[in-house]
């Protein structure tokens, strides 16, 4: 039943339950008329029931005559049932909601963490519940994205020399066999196609700035710009370093990859016709294709938005 403040809601009903008991209509014609839906007359009528449920409607005196339908005889005050939430009678006590909450705040540590001293206590609670409490009252162990603070940007330059912007990025490999990662970190200039990759077994900062730092060596030009998505291995030491290099860093829009679709084309690439989905080779054999491929694609392969001239011509050209 709706929840509302109508003082006329009390009369709309009883005109609506005049009109199934006295007038004999269908539930659904009368639902019609009164603009409703049936199930909520035959909730009305429910209660009108229970509501008269001690009236004697019929005539013990004489039984053989039909009882007359006399509205007056009746109660019709079907009232709205109050708003209040409905608390389940399993709820936990607020002393371990408290209790939950102060070790949070005193701890400063994770749900589990909680719940293993909780479990010490001899407070018996369930790890979801742990979790429950943590949502409800907004204390959880991350922030929302949506109160992150917002990382200014520099403006994307425009790729009209070898250098103006450098895109990098990393491919993840998976070893089939035993469920180990590497890490490829992948570099192409804009206006040149040329490209550069190294492979490490972690992904962390250290080895995307030595990508970067090799890149520039290895193409024989000074990088001005480089972008990268918002990955961990692009943080603030990644930053830093660079920019004492004399190149400024610059991030991509949050989930918006289409921004490094250079980097991410040359990823797609890289992956057909290189080091493939899955890998369980050593990171020596890797690179080693790597370097064998590398040196076919800057030197050799024809790219069809530089009309059909290799990274290298590009380079000679500028």
């Amino acid at each position: 039943m709706a929840y509302s403040i109508n003082p006329n809601l009390v009369k709309a009903r009883k005109t609506a339950l005049l009109l199934v008991l006295r007038d004999k209509l269908p539930v659904l014609v009368v639902a019609r008329k009164c603009g409703v839906h049936r199930t909520t007359i035959w909730r009305w009528l429910k209660k009108w029931q229970a509501l008269n449920k001690y009236i004697s409607q019929s005539c013990p005196n004489r039984p053989s005559r039909k009882a007359s339908f006399t509205p007056k005889y009746y109660r019709w005050t079907v009232v709205t049932e109050s708003s209040k939430p409905y608390h389940s009678p399993a709820q936990l006590p607020g002393q371990i909601v408290e209790r939950v909450i102060e070790l949070r705040h005193k701890l400063k540590r994770c749900a589990e963490v909680v719940h293993h001293y909780l479990g010490l206590e001899g407070i018996k609670i369930s790890l979801s519940s742990v979790r429950r409490i943590f949502r409800r009252h907004h204390i959880l162990d991350r922030k929302p994205y949506e109160i992150r603070p917002y990382r200014r940007n520099i403006r994307r330059p425009t790729a009209s020399a070898p250098g103006r912007l450098v895109e990098t990025d990393t491919v993840h490999l998976l070893d089939p066999m035993t469920g180990k990662r590497k890490y490829v970190y992948t570099v192409i200039d804009l206006y040149t196609r040329m490209a550069y990759a190294r492979v490490y077994e972690r992904i962390y900062q250290h080895p995307t700035i030595e990508t970067i730092l090799l890149a520039q060596k290895h193409f024989g030009f000074k990088f001005e710009t480089v972008q990268s998505d918002n990955g961990l291995e692009f943080g603030r030491l990644f930053k830093q370093t660079l920019e004492s290099k004399g190149m400024k860093v610059r991030h991509i829009r949050v989930r918006r990859p289409n921004d490094n679709a250079h980097i991410e084309r040359f990823n797609r690439t890289l992956r057909q016709e290189c080091i493939g989905k899955y890998s369980a080779r050593t990171t020596k054999q890797i690179q080693t294709d790597l370097d064998r491929y590398l040196d076919y694609y800057n030197n050799t392969r024809v790219h069809l938005s530089l009309k059909c001239k290799t990274p290298s011509q590009m380079l000679q050209r500028s």
